[in-house]
């Protein structure tokens, strides 16, 4: 029997929000994500993430609170259940470089030091970044000095690569 390849993937705390399916998201993006989410459930993507994502993950449920999207409750219920999986089913890592090369790398790929973690995270593993955060897409897709890194816009989702059509 032959062995299926398993690819790795990184992935930011805005698909955290549409895996949750929390109001007011994209419904395209919602399932294209849990289309992304199944996949990893079935063993076809193997998920690393830097240090901060459980910060940004909870963060971004406590924004949706304060804009009135949930209410306290269904937040932390919405919260616990993607962090538990998540414990589950990724593999968290420090950043492999140090923070002066971050920052010197934020700088020259004009981008936040945040995004630049998950970016040199998918330069030095390899793996494909999935991200919902249009803004950063299109960054990283105006440049093509960085299309050597492995980025996806999860509206493209199973796409990899150069889209045809820019977002």
């Amino acid at each position: 029997m032959a062995e299926r390849r398993v690819d790795w993937l990184i992935s930011d705390a805005s698909l955290a929000m549409l895996w949750a399916k929390v109001p007011g998201e994209n419904p395209h993006l919602v399932r294209k994500a849990i289309r992304l989410l199944r996949d990893i459930q079935l063993g076809r993507w193997r998920v690393i993430v830097p240090f901060h994502w459980l910060l940004e993950v909870s963060n971004a449920f406590r924004s949706a609170v304060a804009a009135r999207r949930l209410s306290v409750k269904d937040a932390q219920r919405m919260e616990t259940t993607v962090l538990r999986f998540a414990e589950r089913n990724f593999f968290f890592l420090q950043p492999p470089t140090d923070w002066s090369e971050l920052v010197r790398r934020a700088d020259a790929w004009s981008v936040s030091l945040y995004d630049a973690i998950y970016l040199d995270l998918a330069a030095r593993t390899g793996a494909i970044f999935w991200t919902a955060d249009i803004r950063l897409y299109r960054q990283w897709y105006q440049r093509p000095d960085l299309h050597w890194l492995s980025v996806g816009w999860i509206g493209y989702y199973p796409q990899t690569g150069i889209p045809l059509v820019p977002p």
